[in-house]
Order: C-alpha cells, then sequence, then structure tokens
C-alpha cells in the first residue's frame, strides 16, 4: 500500500530524488524483507512448518479489527473516549490481562496521551458528539 501510495507523488531521479522515492525504496525493502522471514519461518530444520497453526489467526484477526474500529470511531466518539475503549478491548480481547490492570492502564495511558498531544505539542484533537 505504501509503494502504491508513494508512486501518486513525483519519483525523481536518483541524484535528485522526489517526495516519492524515499517512501517507494523503504516499502519495497520492508515488503522483501518480509517475504524473506515467511518463507524462513515456514522451514525449521528442512520439516515444513504450517503457516497458521490451529486457530492462530484469531488474535491477529482481532487485533485488526480493534484497529479498524478505533480508526472510524475516533471521529465520532472522540479520543479520549475512543482511546480509552481501544486499550479496554485490545487488553481484555487480545492481550487478556486482569481487569483491575486493563483499568489503570487505560486510564493512565489515555491521560497521558491527551496530556503530550494536547499540550505538548497542541495537537487539536478529536472531541466527537462532546462538542
Amino acid at each position: 500500500m505504501g509503494a502504491f501510495s508513494s508512486t501518486q507523488l513525483s519519483m525523481g531521479i536518483f541524484k535528485h530524488p522526489g517526495p516519492g522515492f524515499f517512501p517507494f525504496g523503504l516499502a519495497v525493502i520492508l515488503a522483501f524483507l518480509a517475504l524473506v522471514l515467511i518463507f524462513q519461518s515456514r522451514r525449521k530444520e528442512g520439516v515444513p512448518v504450517p503457516f497458521w497453526p490451529e486457530r492462530a489467526w484469531l488474535r491477529p484477526l482481532l487485533g485488526a479489527a480493534i484497529f479498524l474500529l478505533y480508526a472510524f470511531s475516533l471521529g465520532y466518539l472522540g479520543f479520549i473516549l475512543t482511546t480509552f475503549l481501544f486499550l479496554v478491548v485490545w487488553m481484555w480481547g487480545v492481550e487478556r490481562i486482569r481487569w483491575p490492570t486493563i483499568t489503570a492502564i487505560s486510564v493512565g495511558v489515555t491521560a497521558v496521551l491527551y496530556f503530550i498531544f494536547e499540550y505538548f505539542l497542541e495537537v487539536p484533537l478529536p472531541t466527537g458528539f462532546w462538542s
């Protein structure tokens, strides 16, 4: 996706690279290294290893779904509520941590991120329906 998006920018030439040259090169290198890692992990001591062991695909799929839900709900619910809910669902569904720890981490991380973005970086965060 990154390689395709970077082709929308000017590539330039090797001596005078354009804004799309560096992201395109990094995307190609990353894709190549990912393929090498996939093929290396499929063979251990000459024995083929299944790509997805039994039900091991559930947690990555759940993680991707949680990230998509976070991205789509950020504008509607606002930064604070969405980030708090994202952390709760992530730690409960993917990481499987105990509830007191989930609550403490979610409140703390949300507060610290809000403070950093709002006061130090002065980034306008989405307020959602609370505005």
